[in-house]
């Protein structure tokens, strides 16, 4: 009869010696396997705001300064940045357009400057915010300008729904 009991013991050891680890394994794979999942499903949607930002940048005009001060920055046709974004219905999309001397130029006062100083490569960049209690994500660039010596900033912003709601699917 003392068989049984080693046996018993014996496959409780195994068991736990197995389980233990699957327990800890298991929730790290689920939030590795999401993390990855928001990487793939991030990639098309900023895809889709950086083209928007570098064709509202294209857009910018400096117009020369009467007086000592920063030259004014102005859109070229404030149409084409609304009828870029208006693409999609159903997600809002925001927009803003800061001149050299950070004043708004066109577009949406409530989204957030990023906290990096001015940079003057052109280069689009990414980050997430919050505008409005809503979770956005943002592609901006600081635009340089010929005849300005800072450069503007094109900021273009989504909810983050629709990314959420793919990498839920994938």
């Amino acid at each position: 009869m003392e068989v049984p009991s080693q046996q018993h013991s014996l496959f409780s050891e195994i068991l736990d010696w197995m389980l233990a680890p699957l327990l800890l394994l298991w929730p790290m794979s689920v939030f590795l396997t999401y993390v990855v999942a928001q990487g793939i499903a991030d990639r098309p949607y900023d895809r889709e705001l950086g083209e928007a930002a570098r064709a509202i940048a294209r857009q910018l005009v400096v117009e020369p300064a009467a007086a000592p001060a920063l030259p004014a920055v102005r859109l070229q046709s404030p149409i084409v940045a609304t009828e870029l974004l208006r693409a999609n219905e159903a997600e809002q999309v925001h927009y803003q357009v800061l001149g050299t001397r950070g004043e708004i130029v066109s577009g949406d006062a409530a989204l957030p400057v990023p906290d990096e100083l001015r940079s003057l490569s052109g280069e689009l960049r990414f980050r997430n915010e919050t505008m409005r209690d809503e979770a956005v994500r943002v592609a901006y660039l600081w635009q340089p300008l010929s005849g300005a010596e800072m450069p503007a900033l094109v900021q273009v912003a989504e909810s983050l729904e629709k990314s959420s709601r793919l990498a839920n699917e994938i």
